[in-house]
């Protein structure tokens, strides 16, 4: 290890893995999704929100307002192509309320433009879901996430997802207060 000063450590920005060295970045996309230092997601949920939206909007003249197709197979369509947009790679995300509630309100919107139910009816989330017969956002981001973590559990040990984790930082510690919540604390 490097030192600058006596005692204090020199800590290098790049990380070696599998001997190749990487340098750190604050933040980096990899597959569609925006991995960061940060510990909340809102660029990613934004990010995805936007892409969901831009398929809804592209779908609208085509599906949503064609009045040749059924509901049914408009809300296949929507599953298929909507809300697949909107939660990819949902399953590594650390979830807080806000973004669940973000998510739920753009979901329940776009089943709503799809059921034709206007915000003057005064019909409730929970109405709109039983009708187009699909899980609230909530719902479906925990079956995800769960989904995801049995799948951690039953892989081999040598596997890096496995690893990390199960890992612990080695150094540092948690600050003192409210603490950030963790991917392990959301499930």
């Amino acid at each position: 290890m490097h030192q600058t000063a006596p005692g204090k450590p020199y800590h290098d920005p790049c990380i070696i893995v599998k001997g190749h060295k990487l340098q750190a970045v604050d933040r980096f996309t990899y597959l569609d999704s925006t991995l960061s230092r940060e510990v909340g997601i809102d660029v990613v949920v934004n990010n995805r929100t936007a892409k969901a939206s831009a398929a809804f909007g592209r779908l609208k003249k085509n599906v949503w307002e064609h009045r040749g197709l059924s509901i049914t197979t408009k809300l296949k369509i929507y599953r298929a192509v909507v809300l697949t947009a909107l939660l990819h790679a949902c399953e590594i995300w650390t979830i807080y309320s806000r973004y669940a509630k973000q998510l739920n309100h753009f979901h329940s919107g776009c089943l709503r433009r799809i059921l034709r139910i206007k915000w003057q009816d005064k019909i409730p989330d929970s109405e709109v879901l039983r009708r187009a017969c699909i899980p609230s956002i909530y719902a479906v981001l925990q079956k995800t996430q769960l989904r995801w973590a049995g799948h951690l559990v039953r892989m081999s040990d040598s596997r890096l997802p496995k690893q990390i984790f199960y890992g612990e930082l080695s150094s540092g510690k948690r600050s003192a207060g409210g603490q950030k919540k963790r991917y392990k604390d959301s499930l």
